[in-house]
């Protein structure tokens, strides 16, 4: 996105207020009124107050003190405070305390409590506290006095002093009306108190209060609701409620709305209108809200009619509603409807600008329309940004440039610290991968809640700092975890292949009782798979009583990777049986599953179902495995007519997959041929200059080796070094080829040489074709392909691990097939479980053979052309010229067999070979 110029935050504009001018109307009353007497004043005091116009009164009370000195009673203050409470004029109410302390009348109980009703309003508690406490011994507090109190503190978020008054009223021998028992219940209306609210519940059916009041029927319906989300007890209550009315209808309805419970929502809205009960503009915007959750533009349109035909058209909070519903519905013109809408709302405030700026930013591509907006919205409109604007915005920013000035604009505007505002900054920034200023961003936030935590930890996971996301984990505290707490460090766990650090996330989210949790459970499966323990990701898979296509693409995914594609493509059948749609990922792992094994036929035939069954358009990725399928098998023509064949232009991962098989085949001129596409596409890739260098060095064409290195060396391009790790006692421990610095190198180089003399009495031999290095004899190729990573790695293993573990070693790289050759015989001679993860899928090597059956060195991995399988005294001789695969019979002398060009991929132990 272009750098879009914002306003400079000193130019945010205050919003502007408009004064009315007292004196002038002062002197027209005054005029009016030439000989007033008290009566009459008060009369018009009374009326002015009753419709509304409390500042007419105000004067009227002005010229009765000041014009005439006369002093009004308790009843003309009663009414003026009354008035200034159910207008929500709290400024002019607090003047009426003021005139009410300067005319010196002793105050009795309706006026202090209005006080204390006035000051609850406001917000302020300690006020209304302190005309509270003054009341005790005067003896003028009642029923009306303590519900206020209670009120105000539920109000002022003082649950448990709302309570702990609730439970003093008691004690003083006051019997709780239905106001005092809506307002202690409505302090239960959260998941630490919500029992409480059982036992008030309990109170109020034993004395009546819930049959015969409205209020309380209210109050209980948000006990369940919010308090222990439970909407089906709630509805309970609401169906043997006595007495209903708009109020009730639209509590309910905006409850199912705002925990998701989109469809019910709508209708019980049906349900409302068919019982006789007309819709204010808060059903509306719920119903309305919901519509845009679930799609229902159709139905969203019908509300928007009615929202016209019942002339609230004007009302702000449901403009909104309406700009979010359009927002989220557009199917073929993004943000048209809504803008219509917004355009024709006849005023604007902060809710219906950040409303539009939302919409905008969540469409996807018109992130530069929203910042327009937002200068509008600070230049024309008069408008203040809040939080939720800035939120907004910082969400819209796929600009760093332009993000960093919205920060700016949100420290100027000191909501920075504001935990949403904060939580966007984030996310923001780790979504640019600068860690530093999220970092920075998290310490700022004053009131860290659980997004905050997340957004840093997922943060760190995403932008491949794994270990400082389990740092910040250290951090939390246990009431802080969530599923996508956990899903994220179970991410991170799979990215370190830590799977000790996975196991004990396994267990915190047991004891968090998450172990059900749908998404948690994905993302098990995902991190034992990864891991290296596909057996652990099988038993979670198997225990999850809900499975959606995430959790079925998991563990067809997982048994792909490990080489087990039969039950890779029997998984997949269960899945479509179970009636769960597949999607383009499933695909991936589906023909991942059928190359890894070479089961030709079975990939091309689910390659065509993808459109044909469930109308999945093959991408990339998908072309790409059919190559991959096909370059392996050894049918590389076939593989370059798909290519050919393909409906846009292959890219440079499609080319790359082919030459990786023209490598294993040693092609070199359709690996020419692929690395050219490659490097036309993408000139800076280092993998098409390494593979075809393999392939000339597996072919000993030198020349060219050097040609390409010197390519590489101009471009900058470096080959990335191979290396190896495996994970002891919740510690990783990494190898490079040769390594000797780590502080059991003397143990482990020990071990490995006793190795080497151990599987070769079994029949290992060392292949030195798979040396790619010039001007090297046999001994020195040997000694290399000793001191490969992964040989390490394994030999660290054995002297480090309990020989009760299987030995789960990772690597960057392909293994190559010397060291495949040499796991499986370390296997058979140690008993020892062994599991390689490489670049591209896992082997189990166990008694001597592997998981993959060979398949991926059958083809001549080593660059040589044609490969002895099998060999055994007993075996006929066989051949297969179309794939250079060949087996002889036992009798058939070595030399013989190297002169014709083979190499020796499997000899059997009990062969004995003419040299």
């Amino acid at each position: 996105m272009s750098t879009l110029p914002l306003l400079s935050p000193a130019n945010l504009a205050p919003t502007s207020h408009k004064h009315r001018n007292p004196c002038s109307k002062r002197t027209q009353l005054v005029k009016t009124l030439k000989k007033p007497t008290f009566e009459p004043l008060k009369d018009r005091l009374i009326r002015l107050s009753n419709v509304g116009q409390i500042q007419e009164a105000i004067l009227v009370l002005d010229v009765m003190t000041q014009q005439h000195q006369l002093t009004p009673d308790l009843t003309t203050f009663s009414v003026l405070l009354k008035s200034c409470i159910r207008t929500r004029n709290f400024e002019l109410g607090k003047l009426v305390h003021s005139k009410l302390n300067q005319s010196g009348i002793i105050l009795d109980a309706i006026v202090l409590n209005s006080l204390i009703s006035l000051y609850s309003k406001c917000g302020d508690w300690v006020t209304a506290k302190t005309i509270f406490d003054s009341m005790d011994g005067d003896g003028l507090r009642d029923l009306v006095s303590w519900s206020a109190m209670i009120s105000c503190f539920v109000q002022s978020g003082m649950a448990t002093q709302a309570l702990l008054t609730f439970v003093e009223m008691l004690r003083h021998g006051e019997s709780p009306n239905q106001f005092c028992f809506s307002a202690a219940i409505q302090a239960c209306c959260n998941g630490e108190n919500a029992w409480i609210g059982k036992v008030i519940f309990g109170f109020a059916i034993k004395t009546g209060y819930f049959e015969s009041h409205v209020c309380v029927g209210c109050a209980l319906l948000d006990l369940f609701a919010k308090g222990f989300q439970d909407l089906e007890s709630a509805k309970k209550v609401f169906d043997k409620m006595s007495e209903r009315n708009s109020v009730t209808w639209t509590l309910l309805i905006t409850r199912y709305a705002q925990m998701g419970h989109h469809e019910d929502a709508i209708q019980l809205y049906s349900s409302m209108l068919s019982s006789g009960f007309m819709p204010d503009r808060f059903t509306l915007s719920s119903a309305v809200s919901a519509c845009a959750e679930l799609g229902f533009v159709s139905i969203g349109q019908q509300l928007h009619s009615w929202v016209i035909k019942s002339d609230l058209c004007s009302d702000v909070y449901i403009g909104c509603s309406l700009v979010d519903m359009y927002a989220k519905c557009a199917s073929t013109e993004p943000m048209k409807d809504a803008r219509k809408v917004f355009e024709r709302m006849p005023n604007h405030n902060v809710m219906s600008w950040t409303a539009i700026i939302t919409g905008y930013a969540q469409s996807g591509g018109l992130d530069k329309t929203a910042i327009e907006l937002y200068n509008k919205m600070i230049t024309h409109g008069d408008i203040t940004p809040n939080h939720f604007t800035f939120s907004s915005l910082l969400k819209a920013s796929g600009n760093l440039e332009i993000g960093k000035q919205i920060h700016t604009h949100t420290v100027k505007s000191g909501l920075v610290s504001v935990n949403c505002v904060g939580n966007s900054l984030i996310t923001m920034y780790a979504r640019s991968g600068n860690m530093g200023d999220a970092q920075k961003a998290f310490e700022v936030v004053l009131e860290k809640n659980l997004i905050s935590y997340n957004a840093i930890v997922d943060g760190y996971v995403k932008n491949t700092d794994s270990n400082e996301a389990f740092n910040m984990f250290n951090q939390f505290e246990e009431t802080k975890v969530d599923s996508f707490t956990f899903a994220s460090l179970l991410s991170a766990a799979a990215s370190l292949s830590a799977l000790g650090k996975g196991v004990e996330m396994h267990a915190r989210l047991i004891k968090s009782g998450l172990d059900s949790n749908q998404r948690v459970c994905n993302a098990l499966i995902s991190m034992y798979s990864r891991c290296g323990d596909i057996e652990a990701a099988s038993l979670v898979f198997n225990k999850m009583e809900q499975r959606n296509v995430v959790s079925w693409t998991s563990i067809i995914t997982g048994f792909a990777k490990h080489g087990f594609a039969v039950k890779a493509l029997e998984k997949f059948d269960e899945m479509v049986k179970a009636g769960v749609k597949p999607n383009e990922v499933t695909y991936v792992s589906v023909l991942s599953a059928c190359s890894h094994v070479g089961m030709v036929d079975e990939g091309l035939k689910h390659f065509k179902s993808m459109y044909h069954d469930h109308k999945i358009n093959p991408k990339t990725e998908h072309y790409a495995c059919v190559v991959d399928l096909l370059g392996r098998s050894g049918f590389l023509e076939k593989a370059l007519d798909f290519i050919n064949s393909m409906p846009f232009k292959a890219d440079a991962l499609v080319w790359r997959t082919l030459l990786a098989a023209c490598q294993v085949h040693g092609n070199t001129k359709l690996g020419k041929l692929a690395a050219r596409m490659i490097t036309q596409q993408d000139p800076d890739d280092p993998s098409a200059y390494i593979l075809l260098s393999n392939l000339y060095a597996s072919k000993g064409e030198w020349d060219s080796v050097v040609k390409i290195r010197k390519t590489m060396k101009e471009r900058n391009l470096i080959k990335e070094a191979g290396c190896s790790w495996i994970e002891a006692d919740n510690q990783s421990h990494k190898f490079y080829v040769g390594d000797t610095g780590h502080p059991l190198a003397h143990e482990i180089y020990k071990e490995l040489d006793e190795l080497v003399m151990e599987i070769k009495k079994l029949g290992y031999v060392p292949d030195t074709g798979f040396v790619l290095h010039q001007g090297l004899d046999e001994r020195e190729k040997e000694g290399y392909l000793i001191q490969h990573s992964e040989k390490i790695a394994v030999a660290f293993g054995l002297i480090s691990m309990s020989k009760t573990k299987p030995i789960r070693v990772f690597k960057n790289l392909r293994v190559c097939g010397d060291c495949h050759t040499a796991m499986k015989y370390i296997s058979m001679a140690r008993g020892r479980e062994i599991v390689v993860r490489d670049s591209n899928r896992f082997h189990h090597f166990k008694n001597g053979s592997c998981s993959c059956n060979d398949y991926c060195y059958k083809f001549g991995l080593c660059g040589r052309r044609k490969v002895v399988l099998a060999v055994s005294p007993n075996l006929v001789g066989t051949s297969d010229e179309k794939n250079n695969v060949h087996a002889f019979t036992g009798g058939c002398s070595l030399q013989n067999v190297l002169k014709l060009g083979y190499c020796f991929f499997h000899i059997s132990p009990n062969l004995v070979l003419k040299a």
